[in-house]
């Protein structure tokens, strides 16, 4: 045991080993890291501190001030790039070794920002604990992050065009019936009788995807906030949803008026959702829910699955000629590309998609196809409504 005043005047009582002579090493360390902060060296000593231990402390610190998504992403992007360097102690990190775990990850085809993501936590990280004068410096501070270019990432992202968000809408209607139909038995029971009984038997209703959808592209909203939305965010009265901060990316909440028809669409789908869990609809219920009537969860394949089977029966490809893709975050894409169709200011649209920086929100108006900008060059002098957003994007986005 060691009973032994800290650099602040505590006095501890400590269990050291068992073992005499582990016990005397443990005692002249603690020692000699006390007299190193009463020497304001103690940052400097931090530096073999090690790797292990300095996450558990940054994580439990962490965890008070983000949500829960956030502190995941982390926690899984320190274990992938601790587990692949050879640096045990924050001493033995080295720029190299990182630099080393970048090729080997993009050779992996890994994304360069998600890549970026997993240095970007180690950074972090370092430079918290020089914050907290656990060590004297961050030993990878000169590591530069990946380019994050259009020409660098792997998928790039489209907008639909307006007769395809159209087709896509109305492909969503056909789909919600053809599965409510298939989930009632219409056809069995019309081209096959078996009987009264059969055909009276109760069978769960489906909730139909189509309001999800037309909700993704009217909002701009991510798909997290969307399906995390209850009845208490929705305002029917003022036509407005709220996007609570614990929902979403930035940690900032945001509200989003709603047209009319939208809003009748919604209350329409909680009359249903109330038949089908046969009981009235709760203020913290979700609004949207999967097809079986379950809350949607953060990652799940089956929405891009009804997705693709939507576009399939629109008739749009999920990959154009130059590569370009449409996935769920492309409705979030297509929705401001609409706001730029309809000349909205580019500052009214970084409200809507909740974005920190008006940078990110012009880049996503380059999604305007050929037609689109021709409607801007071709429109007559006192026609400015289009252009001005235009160029405050192309602005924007310049380096």
């Amino acid at each position: 045991m060691l009973s032994w005043t800290d650099a602040k005047g505590q006095r501890h009582r400590q269990a050291l080993s068992t073992d005499r002579r582990v016990a005397e090493r443990r005692q002249a360390e603690i020692i000699r890291q006390r007299d190193l902060e009463l020497a304001g060296l103690g940052p400097v000593e931090g530096q073999a501190m090690a790797l292990d231990e300095l996450r558990v402390a940054y994580l439990e610190d962490l965890a008070a001030r983000v949500g829960s998504k956030q502190l995941r992403s982390v926690t899984d992007a320190l274990a992938r790039v601790l587990a692949a360097i050879p640096a045990q102690r924050v001493r033995d990190l080295r720029v190299m070794d990182l630099m080393r775990y970048q090729r080997e990850r993009l050779a992996q085809g890994v994304a360069h920002r998600t890549v970026n993501v997993d240095t970007g936590a180690l950074r972090a990280m370092l430079g918290w604990a020089v914050t907290a004068q656990l060590i004297a410096e961050n030993p990878v501070r000169a590591l530069k992050p990946l380019p994050t270019s259009e020409r660098h990432q792997r998928r790039v992202r489209r907008a639909l065009s307006d007769e395809e968000i159209e087709r896509f809408l109305a492909a969503a209607a056909a789909d919600d019936a053809e599965c409510a139909a298939r989930a009632a038995a219409e056809r069995t029971i019309h081209l096959h009788g078996r009987g009264g009984a059969y055909a009276a038997r109760r069978r769960p209703e489906r909730v139909p995807q189509a309001p999800l959808w037309r909700a993704l592209l009217e909002t701009g909203a991510r798909w997290g906030e969307l399906t995390q939305v209850t009845w208490a965010d929705l305002d029917p009265h003022r036509k407005v949803v709220d996007l609570r901060a614990v929902t979403t990316k930035s940690g900032r909440g945001r509200v989003i008026p709603l047209r009319g028809e939208v809003v009748a669409e919604l209350m329409a789908l909680r009359a249903l959702h109330q038949r089908i869990r046969l009981r009235v609809a709760q203020p913290l219920d979700r609004v949207f829910l999967s097809p079986d009537g379950a809350d949607w969860a953060d990652y799940t394949t089956n929405a891009r699955r009804l997705l693709r089977r939507v576009m399939d029966r629109a008739g749009i490809e999920r990959f154009d000629a130059q590569g370009r893709v449409v996935d769920i975050h492309a409705l979030r894409h297509t929705a401001a590309s609409r706001m730029a169709r309809r000349g909205v200011a580019l500052v009214v649209t970084q409200r809507m998609l909740g974005h920190s920086d008006p940078k990110l929100t012009a880049r996503v108006y380059t999604h305007l196809e050929v037609e689109d900008l021709r409607a801007a060059v071709e429109a007559p002098a006192g026609a400015g409504a289009m252009r001005q957003p235009l160029a405050s994007a192309r602005a924007l986005a310049a380096p």
